[in-house]
């Protein structure tokens, strides 16, 4: 399978307006990793775990630019346990894969990578040179906003901040452990507005964990 269909991202729900945000402050941008890895050769061996079904647009949301950010698109990967569980097998290696780059390139030990909130975000342009600000994606939830600790990325020109036209470019974001991803999640960028869609996802993700458990006759 090529590597052009792994860097393709989400089917999730397009985004909607949004009340004007407060200026977040300034994000901790790592230095920028190379490109993103090829994916796997072929799928790992779980043992007696029932292997995951759901693909990488299944764990992700989605959300279309326009006014201030048109010719954007944000695509956000959950890149949690639960959610790499129910993943198709190939998904969950590639995933984790990134998941070990961001722990090399930030430093982080592995128990301090999982103890964050961590989400695989990608920019793509539908324009030429479409510029963006990756310390503007922030979570809201009920009353609290979360923004990211640390944005580790993935793609050699993720610190340009600017894309052109059918290209996307990758980073690692990790939020605070805080973050409770059984709640409703509103994925924020300027006016941009995830909605619903995370209330979706999980929905998605216990179905797929209701699956593996009947397969495993729990």
């Amino acid at each position: 399978m090529s590597a052009r269909l792994w860097i393709g991202l989400a089917l999730g729900a397009l985004g909607c307006a949004a009340p004007a945000q407060e200026t977040p402050p300034a994000g901790d941008v790592t230095r920028a990793a190379d490109t993103l890895p090829a994916p796997p050769p072929s799928a790992p061996t779980f043992g007696t775990r029932a292997a995951g079904t759901l693909s990488w647009e299944e764990l992700s949301v989605r959300m279309v630019g326009r006014e201030t950010s048109a010719g954007l698109r944000i695509d956000v990967t959950t890149l949690e346990e639960i959610a790499l569980e129910v993943a198709a097998p190939d998904i969950r290696a590639y995933l984790e894969d990134l998941l070990r780059r961001a722990r090399v390139d930030s430093g982080l030990s592995e128990r301090e990578i999982r103890e964050l909130k961590a989400f695989l975000v990608g920019f793509t342009g539908f324009e030429k040179e479409v510029h963006y600000d990756p310390t503007l994606l922030h979570i809201r939830s009920e009353a609290s906003t979360y923004h990211p600790l640390r944005i580790i990325p993935v793609s050699e020109r993720f610190e340009r901040r600017v894309v052109d036209l059918y290209q996307t470019v990758y980073a690692v974001y990790l939020f605070e452990p805080s973050v409770d991803l059984n709640a409703t999640l509103d994925f924020r960028y300027e006016e941009l507005s995830s909605g619903g869609a995370w209330r979706a996802l999980i929905n998605r993700m216990q179905r797929a964990r209701a699956r593996q458990e009947k397969e495993l006759g729990r």
